[in-house]
């Protein structure tokens, strides 16, 4: 169960890299953004995926904080693809893709996925 976890995880995180803004999904112009918001927000994007890919290893390994840190990190992409998606940040002149959108709904229901099936392996055991 903890290995399916942690591929679950590394779908989450894999989707999540996909979205790099410049890449082949991401398009919005984000210029209007400060430096400060606009670095600010790719860092927690950053240490999201670092924790992510850190969060694979300790899931295979079974730590006892893989279950709670995968809970939290599934929290984490759920609010990011949340608030993306109701268009409160970031703002961005550019409308979002239909491509872009549909890859954001279906992170979202990884991220729930992901935290439901995590909680479920912590109360099997």
């Amino acid at each position: 169960m903890m290995i399916i976890a942690s591929f679950i995880m590394f779908l989450n995180v894999t989707l999540l890299t996909i979205l790099v803004p410049g890449g082949p999904i991401e398009n919005r112009d984000f210029s209007r953004l400060t430096g400060a918001v606009f670095w600010g927000f790719n860092v927690f994007l950053i240490s999201l995926g670092i924790m992510s890919f850190v969060t694979c290893y300790l899931l295979l390994i079974s730590h006892p904080h893989a279950i709670l840190i995968s809970q939290v990190i599934a929290i984490l992409y759920f609010i990011v693809y949340t608030i993306d998606l109701a268009g409160m940040f970031p703002k961005s002149p550019t409308k979002m893709s239909k491509p872009l959108m549909m890859l954001e709904i279906i992170n979202t229901a990884m991220a729930v996925f992901l935290f439901i099936f995590v909680t479920a392996v912590n109360h099997i055991g």
